[in-house]
């Protein structure tokens, strides 16, 4: 039996700030997401429960993650920490950019103006370099456009080394599925089918990977993963617990009400298998038996294919670049280098 490895972080010396909105002021700009089951809470209480004592948790929910209280708060609660302590920060919501000049921002409760538009990515890094007492960071996104928090890092990072782990490319929209979170707290409890080698424990790098391919699978979708400043991408994050069966973590299809959906093994028991269904709640889980399972059906064009690409309800022809998961990287004919992107195989037909 493989030697357990400790884990990389302390708990005690660990500083969470999350910020979720799911609620907005100016609901004409950013569609407001279900309330039930809030994974951001979840995420919450994970960390909680592993340790993470109550008074260095700060947790900025809908109409408390106003522009100006989240950046007071951010601060207030980075100036508490002492050196070598490491700093989790997590937000979910929208995400977009501003039509002028490109910037990124996370939308914030009151955001929707010009003089407002919400937590601009570019000022995370610049609050954490000025006013973060310890000495590492890990930023997790869930929202469109999130991989532009690593660029924002890449270009600030002086003092304080990070790891960002976001659910969408920094050019790319995101979905309002909870798949990556749900990812993301799975690793953290240690679930062993993140444990990519084996080895009894899942590092933040093993960690990514699982995400990535979840995303990839349930959502067609590429996420961000970049450290920077000497962060050590083997930092095991959780023990990882027995596996018991090679099967769990598999990624299947399963025929549901006349269709096929993407869900993820969590339990074997003989021949039936428990399927958690990308995108529902835990109480949608349910035994099924392999009648009702087939491998991943994709649609896949190789690099260099000529292809039709569906962009707002118009197809545009385009050229395969790359491929990388099930996910194709596109560029479209007479559009320049920053028309590329990454998209799902649904909006893809082969080209005339």
């Amino acid at each position: 039996m493989p030697q357990q490895r400790a884990r990389g972080w302390n708990p005690a010396r660990t500083w969470l700030f999350v910020v979720g909105t799911l609620e907005w002021k100016h609901a004409e700009y950013f569609t407001p997401f279900p309330q039930a089951n809030r994974r951001d809470a979840t995420l919450v209480e994970c960390l909680r429960d592993q340790g993470v004592p109550a008074a260095q948790i700060a947790y900025l929910q809908d109409r408390q993650a106003t522009t100006k209280g989240i950046q007071q708060a951010f601060e207030a609660h980075l100036a508490a920490a002492r050196a070598d302590d490491l700093l989790v920060l997590y937000y979910c919501g929208h995400g977009g950019k501003d039509e002028t000049d490109g910037a990124a921002y996370f939308a914030s409760y009151d955001a929707g103006s010009k003089t407002n538009l919400g937590w601009m990515v570019e000022s995370i890094p610049a609050t954490i370099e000025r006013c973060f007492g310890g000495s590492r960071a890990l930023l997790l996104a869930d929202c469109c456009f999130s991989g532009s928090m690593a660029d924002a890092v890449a270009q600030q990072a002086k003092r304080v080394a990070y790891a960002c782990l976001t659910s969408s490319l920094a050019s790319e929209l995101s979905t309002s599925n909870w798949t990556f979170t749900e990812a993301l707290i799975a690793g953290l409890r240690g679930q062993a089918f993140v444990d990519g080698d084996g080895d009894s424990a899942i590092t933040l790098e093993e960690l990514a990977a699982q995400i990535a391919e979840s995303m990839a699978f349930a959502e067609e979708q590429m996420v961000t993963f970049a450290t920077v400043g000497g962060f050590d991408p083997q930092l095991v994050v959780a023990a990882a617990q027995p596996r018991g069966d090679p099967r769990i973590g598999g990624r299947v299809e399963v025929q549901a009400d006349g269709g096929w959906y993407p869900a993820q093994i969590v339990a074997v028991r003989g021949a039936q298998l428990k399927v958690h269904y990308y995108g529902y709640e835990e109480s949608d889980d349910e035994w099924v038996t392999g009648e009702r399972t087939r491998e991943p059906v994709r649609q896949f064009y190789p690099v260099g294919a000529t292809v039709e690409v569906k962009w707002k309800r118009t197809w545009y022809p385009a050229k395969v670049l790359a491929v990388r998961a099930g996910v194709h990287q596109i560029a479209y004919d007479g559009y320049g280098p920053e028309w590329r992107e990454w998209v799902a195989a649904k909006r893809i037909r082969a080209g005339g």
